[in-house]
């Protein structure tokens, strides 16, 4: 009898500490968790290098250079983009362990559509590696997988609603930073000004000394303003470069290179002092009617350096479009606006 009490508080007490060892890894959020559940860097500011791959091959690199964070080597990124990422890698959370019935169809979908994430200090010292798979059928929970584990999680952003996945963007107009300028005014050197249609509205603005600017025609056939220039104005105009960003990409777009063939409503140069360049052409593209019927610009395709193709909005980009005499005293306001 004595041996039959033995056995069954012997079963008793190792079944309650196996129900409370799986009850608390189910349960085990924050900084208490298993290596295969830690998938969360929690001091973001220590990195410096994020890489992801797909199945399909392509490949993304996102690395901090001061205070900016370059992707593929090349290109700024997009501040936004890399945000929400680091937000993501920062915070992700297992929101619970999948039944094992359900783990070898996550496997399977992780070896199909996984995202392989590798998260590197500024050391370029690996700190963690894992995958990310599919998402929930109530779409608010990603499938993540440890490099180097068999156990799939089920993972989330608290306070965020909705699935994860879709932070570890993979397209390069995805993670390319949009701005056309982000520039200091102090660091321009020249803009110019080309209208091609009105060419005695064209003109280049430069800058002559510290704080001091001279504006002129840009075609040698228009007459020099002989009136007093508006101060300050010269100053303000070149504020606006600091950050002007464009729509979207249009890299794909079949009208593309039928439209580069065409005259441009304005080509607009800018130079640095330290001799960078950017030549920016417009094309009006969405062209509306107000209530008064007269009509206005509303978007335009945008050319960069001859190398991107973007969408732009006029209440974006429309500060620069200033004709000559927009800088000069004495000119009706009509004449100092763009048309």
């Amino acid at each position: 009898m004595n041996r039959t009490l033995l056995l069954v508080a012997l079963f008793l007490v190792l079944g309650g500490t196996a129900w409370y060892a799986l009850s608390k890894k189910k349960n085990q959020t924050g900084t208490h968790v298993s290596w295969d559940m830690d998938f969360a860097v929690k001091n973001p500011e220590k990195i410096g290098k994020i890489f992801l791959a797909d199945r399909e091959g392509h490949t993304v690199t996102l690395e901090q250079k001061g205070k900016r964070w370059i992707y593929n080597g090349n290109y700024p990124a997009r501040p936004s983009a890399v945000e929400m990422l680091l937000e993501t890698i920062s915070r992700v959370n297992v929101l619970n362990i999948p039944p094992h019935g359900a783990v070898p169809g996550m496997v399977k979908e992780l070896a199909a559509i996984g995202i392989k994430v590798e998260i590197y200090d500024r050391e370029g010292k690996s700190i963690k590696t894992y995958y990310v798979g599919g998402i929930t059928n109530d779409e608010r929970g990603t499938v993540l997988l440890m490099d180097g584990a068999e156990q799939p999680y089920v993972t989330h952003l608290p306070g965020f609603i909705g699935q994860i996945r879709m932070h570890f963007l993979m397209g390069d107009d995805d993670w390319r930073d949009k701005a056309i300028f982000r520039e200091k005014p102090e660091e321009i050197q020249s803009v110019s000004v080309e209208y091609p249609q009105r060419k005695s509205e064209s003109f280049k603005l430069e800058k002559t000394g510290e704080a001091a600017y001279e504006v002129k025609p840009f075609f040698g056939t228009t007459t020099e303003m002989n009136t007093p220039r508006r101060k300050g104005v010269a100053e303000a105009y070149l504020v606006q470069f600091e950050s002007l960003v464009a729509e979207s990409f249009e890299t794909e777009n079949l009208l593309r290179d039928s439209v580069k063939a065409l005259v441009p409503f304005v080509i607009l140069t800018m130079k640095k002092t330290d001799g960078a360049e950017k030549k920016i052409r417009f094309w009006p593209v969405e062209v509306k009617m107000s209530r008064t019927g007269a009509s206005f610009v509303e978007r335009y395709f945008t050319d960069v350096n001859n190398e991107d193709f973007m969408l732009t909005q006029d209440r974006v980009f429309g500060c620069l479009f200033r004709g000559y005499g927009f800088f000069f005293e004495g000119i009706p306001e009509k004449k100092r606006l763009r048309n």
